[in-house]
């Protein structure tokens, strides 16, 4: 097994949107873990209780006035 290493040539505008983007995905991965962690008690399966997570933040999330940022 081998791994290719490859670099990206960015503009000046490039790193600070791959930042942007890379925040903010962390941003959901942190949310939905803990949306997770507190539905896990609850009955159904694993697909059932995400699909619930994704309707809270899309429903929810996206439209308190503190996470207007995430419309964006």
């Amino acid at each position: 097994m081998y791994a290719i290493k490859l670099e990206l040539k960015l503009n000046n505008k490039e790193p600070t949107l791959m930042a942007r983007h890379s925040g903010y995905a962390r941003f959901c991965y942190n949310y939905a873990l803990t949306l997770y962690q507190e539905v896990k008690s609850l009955p159904g399966g694993r697909s059932k209780k995400v699909a619930a997570i994704e309707r809270v933040f899309t429903d929810h999330v996206k439209n308190m006035p503190e996470y207007q940022w995430t419309n964006t």
